[in-house]
């Protein structure tokens, strides 16, 4: 998985007007995610300063795609 592909799965849960949305009933998960991302990069700088085209390192893409597979369910 890609930085742009994680950016857009991220665009695509915080949709406005649900209810509950996806980030609600996953919100461990998510946070799960933020901290593996924190705990590799360090500040947010180093995360948001990564080309979109960068491959997430392993740890940080089974996350994420274990969330999208949930997402698509």
């Amino acid at each position: 998985m890609k930085v742009s592909e994680l950016i857009d799965f991220y665009l695509s849960i915080r949709q406005p007007g649900q209810l509950i949305g996806f980030d609600s009933l996953f919100q461990e998960d998510l946070e799960t995610l933020k901290l593996a991302i924190q705990d590799h990069y360090g500040d947010m700088e180093s995360w948001l300063s990564l080309p979109e085209e960068t491959e997430l390192p392993a740890p940080i893409a089974s996350k994420a795609n274990d969330l999208l597979r949930k997402y698509e369910d």
